[in-house]
């Protein structure tokens, strides 16, 4: 795919079909992220891929503890919405509304996230405990990447908290040592033919973010 229209194509997929993901696209979509830029070429990250009967567990045991009412706890802190910047606040209240407007299909967006979207793979990217934000800074260039390759491989993608937030299931689960920070999943799957999958919020106009000041000329 041309790269403008991987990036167009590119959203949150909250609904994915039963095919599985190759062994293979996974590791050329983790080989094409790695061409992310680093602090010193540090490269801080690390990828654990979770599938089949790994996969599985993790969903079955995050579904119990929602059934139970315990609240996740992420290595990440999580601020309250009311703490972002009035601008932030905005675009979230935007998504809600949006997602209201949907109706019936609005009630899936929570199940979506119980059922971890229905994914056939999850890609678990950490980076050792202790890291400079610059580090944090470069984990966010690589996780996209690793999204937009997955685009580039007519799969879809969604980073979300809800892969993360019962952190020591992953880690039991996965081999994650506890010298490293689960900063994000990706899942990732065949977009399934549903209104949920399809659902893409709508940007800001791009005046809202770039300023571009104007200098006077100055004569000698």
């Amino acid at each position: 795919m041309e790269f403008k229209q991987v990036v167009a194509q590119r959203h949150s997929v909250r609904d994915f079909t039963e095919q599985p993901v190759s062994r293979q696209d996974l590791v050329d979509i983790v080989r094409t992220a790695q061409r992310a830029p680093s602090w010193v070429n540090s490269q801080p990250w690390r990828v654990y891929a979770a599938t089949g009967a790994a996969l599985a567990t993790i969903k079955e045991r995050f579904a119990q503890k929602a059934a139970a009412g315990e609240k996740g706890n992420s290595d990440f802190p999580v601020m309250s919405r009311t703490q972002w910047s009035p601008a932030a606040q905005a675009n979230m209240a935007a998504l809600s509304g949006r997602i209201e407007a949907l109706g019936e299909t609005a009630q899936d967006f929570a199940a979506s996230q119980t059922r971890l979207f229905n994914a056939q793979a999850a890609l678990y990217v950490t980076i050792p405990k202790g890291s400079s934000l610059w580090s944090i800074h470069d984990l966010g260039a690589f996780s996209m990447l690793l999204a937009l390759a997955a685009v580039d491989k007519g799969l879809g993608a969604i980073n979300a908290y809800a892969l993360v937030h019962r952190p020591d299931i992953v880690r039991e689960v996965m081999g994650i040592g506890e010298d490293e920070t689960l900063a994000v999943g990706i899942a990732l799957g065949y977009p399934a033919d549903s209104e949920l999958a399809a659902f893409a919020p709508d940007r800001v106009d791009v005046d809202q973010i770039l300023t571009i000041p104007t200098v006077p000329t100055v004569k000698n």
